[in-house]
């Protein structure tokens, strides 16, 4: 199991949009789709990363938490324009269920 949670201007209206998932695939497949709403393909799971060494957020009790980042929004390729993915998210695997 996976946890994932967007990118938000506070931690309390990110942790009310966190959904749990099976796998990471499942995950990338739904912040696709989410993003695309309005836009179609304009992120494709197959542009969405995890980065960074995992850390424990002491505030919501997820114990591994990592970034959750995208190479390209659309026409906006970030490895190009600045060496690395944007992030827009965050999710853990150790986390207390919800």
């Amino acid at each position: 199991m996976i946890i994932f949670r967007p990118q938000r201007g506070a931690l309390s209206e990110a942790m009310a949009e966190a959904k749990e998932f099976k796998n990471k695939e499942e995950m990338f497949k739904y912040i696709s789709e989410d993003w695309c709403k309005i836009e179609p393909n304009c992120i494709l799971p197959e542009d969405i990363v995890i980065k960074g060494k995992f850390f424990n957020d002491q505030r919501n009790g997820w114990e591994d938490t990592r970034y959750v980042c995208t190479k390209r929004i659309g026409d906006w390729d970030y490895i190009k324009l600045y060496g690395c993915p944007q992030c827009i998210g965050m999710c853990a695997t150790r986390y207390p269920k919800i």
